[in-house]
């Protein structure tokens, strides 16, 4: 019998989400929705203030169960009103329920919902049709890179600088710093942004040998990406690919990536995927040579909310 409930720390629903994504990235290939990676993420990065309140996770993901298992869910990663739908590849028929509870459930929240989805979910494209959704366009693209043929690529890095994990160095002030002033703009960091990066790297993906850093010779990180991996599936997705305003045009984020690159495939990762959301990334993605790019799309739904 299937049902549905809210998110529950307490029956460790995060675990059961996190094997259900191990299993649809198996079988689906790279055809997979999300990568265990994000979801990590999406539970223990706290860029949100909201998701340091308990009820955030209740409120913002909702699972369906087939006799106890999990086959299919609905979160919103950020609380706000772009939301994102996962079936089992054997259960995809649930889509349209899903989808339809998730309007009829969270669309009182929003003037507008939108469904984010790949360009290669072509049913579920259909079904968005059907019940009203217009398209917004591409979004972002998932580019994925063979590790073996990265394997003995240059790495061309700047004279004065060499690349670390935080294992090797492990100024997490100075690494934290770097994301703030890369992603907001900030040059200033105080005692609770240190435990938020902190809390991050509790993630059952991240692992500090992957997490690396392009470093001054005064051993300052001015450049980073993370290779957070799937170790079932031997994947892994880089993430926080930032450079320090500072030291932008220096060819250091293309330089660690490939370092990352190479790492992992030392450690016996097959594929990696950078996923852009912008058109710097997209340059930059683009020019490390992928040999698949999977694009995602908005898919808009105007609600009669006032």
């Amino acid at each position: 019998m299937i049902m549905n409930r809210s998110f529950d720390d307490n029956q460790n629903d995060f675990d059961k989400m996190w094997h259900f994504l191990l299993i649809d990235n198996r079988d689906k290939k790279e055809d997979f929705t999300w990568q265990v990676c994000r979801l990590g993420d999406w539970k223990f990065g706290l860029w949100n203030d909201l998701k340091l309140i308990p009820s955030f996770f209740r409120k913002n993901a909702q699972l369906w169960f087939d006799n106890n298992n999990l086959v299919g869910f609905v979160l919103s990663e950020n609380g706000d009103n772009i939301i994102f739908i996962f079936t089992l590849k054997e259960y995809e028929f649930l889509y349209s329920e899903i989808l339809n509870w998730t309007v009829e459930n969270w669309g009182s929240r929003y003037k507008t919902l939108i469904i984010e989805i790949r360009e290669s979910q072509k049913d579920q494209i259909t079904i968005l049709h059907q019940k009203g959704f217009q398209s917004k366009g591409i979004i972002a693209t998932t580019r994925s890179y063979n590790l073996s043929s990265k394997a003995s690529e240059t790495i061309n890095l700047p004279a004065g600088f060499r690349i670390v994990n935080l294992l090797e160095n492990k100024d997490f002030r100075s690494k934290d710093m770097l994301a703030l002033n890369a992603f907001e703009n900030k040059n200033q960091i105080n005692e609770f942004d240190l435990m938020k990066f902190e809390y991050s790297r509790e993630s059952p993906a991240y692992d500090p040998m992957f997490d690396f850093s392009v470093i001054t010779q005064e051993d300052v990180h001015v450049a980073s990406c993370v290779g957070l991996m799937d170790k079932f599936n031997k994947i892994s997705e880089i993430e926080k690919v930032c450079t320090h305003q500072d030291y932008r045009r220096l060819g250091l984020s293309e330089s660690v990536i490939k370092h990352c690159f190479q790492k992992l495939y030392s450690a016996g990762f097959k594929r990696a995927y950078l996923t852009a959301y912008g058109k710097g990334a997209d340059q930059l993605y683009e020019k490390l040579e992928p040999i698949t790019r999977q694009h995602w799309l908005h898919y808009e739904l105007k609600l009669n909310n006032s």
